[in-house]
């Protein structure tokens, strides 16, 4: 009971993460000028490739990443598995187990420590409301911990 209220409260402090969905067809309508660099994700043989672009308009850009988060990819773990934009869409999961740390997007204010939750598996996790992205296996403390601090 004490870890639902928990996420209802973070929930309620928490702002979202812009994600940002790329055209499919390389056509980018909402650009700006100004700098706001973000991490720009492309997925190729299952596995997600990132790189830091100055913005999601010249990430998006003749179809070089999927979709974009903002900050630059140096700011997340380098292991983290970010949600796609259709992942967020899914409304039924199955019952299989494969552990995940679920970690809550980084404007997410934690009144206790970890900033991330246990799921039986990657599609659950998604389901939880400002959950940005996973890593393999159960949430370790410590890193927790590092990435409280990396992000202050």
């Amino acid at each position: 009971m004490k870890r639902l209220l928990l996420i209802a409260t973070l929930a309620l402090v928490a702002s979202c993460q812009l994600v940002y969905e790329c055209p499919e067809d390389g056509k980018v309508f909402k650009c700006s000028s100004e700098p706001l660099e973000v991490c720009g994700i492309k997925t190729v043989n299952g596995e997600q490739i990132k790189e830091t672009f100055a913005n999601s308009c010249q990430a998006c850009s003749a179809g070089k990443v999927e979709f974009t988060i903002e900050r630059k990819c140096e700011d997340y773990l380098e292991e983290a598995q970010f949600y796609t934009p259709s992942d967020k869409k899914i409304q039924e999961c199955d019952d299989q187990i494969e552990p995940k740390c679920a970690w809550f997007d980084q404007d997410v204010k934690c009144l206790v420590y970890p900033c991330a939750i246990n799921a039986k598996n990657k599609c659950s996790s998604c389901q939880v409301k400002n959950v940005l992205y996973t890593t393999e296996g159960k949430c370790s403390k410590s890193i927790q911990f590092h990435q409280m601090i990396k992000n202050e």
